[in-house]
């Protein structure tokens, strides 16, 4: 490593994510070429303590935004280093959990509670994210040794005990993206006490979610997978298991339920290919006025576009199921979920196999998440 710069996952062509070299950050915005940066007098530098490998990161490898030896990553559990002179809640030392959302809380979007859809922080278009290209804000990725956060005062949950934060890391790495996700899905499809669910996915965000059911009280929360890893590892955590190789799905939730629909259902798996086959999946096990929630990726295609994705909306219309939608606003739920990690004793480590890699083994993680492992891989400097 050189003088001024730091270890980072970045991207080194479709499909790969290697460990590289990125420039250490400094309190300044660099919109893009050509223009100077500017000074970040709202922003902190973090020093990364987890970071995560995401689903939505293996997207931004095969996507058109990703441009060679940018960094990747949007999840980070960090201690605050340096602080910008307008910074006043966040003091250098803090140990904190960052959203996956850039946002400045202070447009129309973000005092509506909308972080995933700023009106400030992206010329593109309305939500940022870090670590997915120019499309999404352009800012830097997490995964790195250090990282600039803007906006430090409203964007960071500071953790109230920092020695706590570090004995349940792998909990509390989860803090900024994954079970805020799993938790948002969850009140979207309307889950409370008594509610029956399906959960398309046994991947990390599916399993988050099925943990937010749980804490919401759903009385019995189904995971459907093709993946035999994922489906035993959900069953060892206390949920059903669909093994949709073995027959229809309407067929593999009456055997579990004693009836062939749920109240709701959460898609976490979104597009694969040109088609919805989880999301209409879901829509056949809903029962007529349930409801359904998407945080699965749909592609929104190139402006002018619409990608035919042979959604079932006969289904959707014909059962009045209620449906929401698209990217999480992780900071409005981090203060009730660190709660329910750190005093109430939610281990959504356990529930989601949080896995501790050395930051510099970044590349096989991702090798291995692409190949479908039934693990969260949480990466630490």
């Amino acid at each position: 490593m050189t003088n001024g710069s730091q270890r980072a996952v970045v991207y080194a062509g479709p499909g790969r994510a290697v460990l590289g070299e990125a420039p250490m950050p400094a309190l300044e915005v660099r919109p893009g070429p050509g223009v100077l940066p500017r000074r970040c007098d709202h922003g902190v530098i973090v020093q990364t303590l987890a970071t995560c490998v995401c689903g939505s990161d293996r997207h931004t490898l095969h996507g058109p935004g990703a441009v060679p030896g940018m960094v990747l990553g949007h999840e980070l559990t960090g201690v605050v280093v340096e602080a910008g002179r307008d910074v006043e809640r966040v003091r250098p030392g803090d140990v904190c959990s960052v959203p996956f959302n850039v946002a400045c809380g202070r447009c129309a979007n973000c005092r509506a509670g909308l972080t995933a859809h700023c009106l400030a922080v992206n010329p593109s278009r309305p939500g940022a994210t870090y670590g997915m290209g120019e499309g999404f804000g352009g800012w830097a990725g997490l995964q790195a040794e250090y990282a600039l956060v803007p906006y430090a005062d409203f964007n960071l949950h500071v953790l109230p005990d920092p020695d706590q934060a570090r004995e349940r890391l792998l909990d509390v790495a989860l803090l900024g993206d994954v079970l805020p996700t799993g938790y948002h899905a969850a009140k979207g499809a309307r889950v409370g006490p008594g509610s029956t669910v399906y959960v398309a996915g046994a991947g990390p965000v599916g399993l988050a979610c099925a943990a937010a059911c749980r804490l919401l009280g759903a009385a019995l929360v189904v995971v459907g997978d093709f993946n035999a890893e994922r489906l035993a590892h959900a069953r060892a955590a206390g949920f059903a298991a669909a093994d949709l190789a073995a027959g229809g799905l309407p067929d593999l939730i009456a055997e579990i339920a004693g009836v062939p629909h749920v109240d709701a259902g959460i898609d976490c798996v979104g597009a694969s290919g040109v088609r919805a086959a989880a999301l209409n999946d879901v829509v056949s096990v809903v029962r007529p006025g349930g409801a359904i929630a998407i945080p699965g990726v749909y592609p929104a295609g190139p402006p002018g576009e619409r990608p035919g994705l042979e959604v079932w909306l006969g289904g959707i219309w014909s059962k009045a199921i209620t449906v929401t939608s698209g990217a999480t606003p992780a900071r409005r739920y981090q203060d009730e979920l660190a709660s329910a990690v750190l005093r109430g004793g939610l281990a959504i480590g356990d529930a989601v196999r949080a896995t501790a890699v050395p930051l510099d083994e970044a590349a096989g993680a991702y090798e291995e998440f692409g190949a479908g492992a039934g693990k969260k891989f949480v990466l630490i400097p």
